[in-house]
């Protein structure tokens, strides 16, 4: 089953748009959308194993681009994860042409 991923990050005022470049350049195929302070990721995988085979990865992206983020919390730390399974897709981006 497909899985929505959203991470959220808040970088350091000074670092926000080379960490967005960064985003943009090492993650192509997900969406990158920015609202005040904060910088979110949001993709789509077509199941938990293709998710979790990324994870190792985005995780090392993560620890080399950590210096540039602010810490929502200590129990959170440098993001606010969420995934979610796809029930359904809007109409438009499912149809077959």
């Amino acid at each position: 089953m497909k899985t929505m991923t959203m991470v959220y990050f808040k970088p350091k005022p000074e670092h926000f748009d080379e960490f967005v470049a960064s985003l943009k350049k090492s993650a192509p195929n997900s969406y990158v959308l920015t609202r005040d302070e904060e910088v979110m990721e949001v993709w789509l995988k077509d199941s938990v194993d293709e998710l979790a085979e990324q994870q190792p990865s985005a995780l090392d992206w993560l620890d080399q681009h950590r210096y540039m983020l602010q810490e929502y919390s200590n129990e959170e730390g440098h993001t606010r994860p969420f995934t979610a399974f796809v029930e359904q897709e809007p109409a438009y981006l499912t149809k077959n042409d």
